[in-house]
């Protein structure tokens, strides 16, 4: 189930507010807590704090330029597979991430 933009919006809106100036730091902890609620961690690549402060620029771009959620998705899904240890070769493409960006949205 994909979050509807109203509630990526708002969330990511209130949480900016909350940090004062516009700022991303509250956006990205959440988020590094939903990466590790999916067990980022355990993906041996960057660390979720590094997919985070990259992933804030995704959601950011998507609430306040493109408004297309299944678009961020989709980013989010390209940015977990190229931050995700792939030594064994088992992730064929980042289509196979789509369910973890999907939950990570939400």
């Amino acid at each position: 189930m994909t979050v509807s933009f109203t509630a990526l919006r708002d969330r990511f809106q209130q949480d900016r507010v909350s940090e004062g100036s516009g700022r991303h730091d509250l956006v990205a902890s959440r988020l590094e807590q939903a990466l590790d609620a999916i067990g980022w961690r355990s993906a041996g690549g960057s660390s979720s704090e590094e997919v985070a402060s990259i992933a804030v620029h995704v959601l950011d771009e998507c609430v306040n330029r493109h408004q297309d959620v299944t678009r961020a998705t989709k980013a989010i899904a390209d940015l977990l597979y190229t931050s995700a240890a792939t030594l064994d070769g088992s992730m064929h493409s980042a289509s196979a991430f789509l369910p973890a960006a999907d939950e990570v949205l939400q």
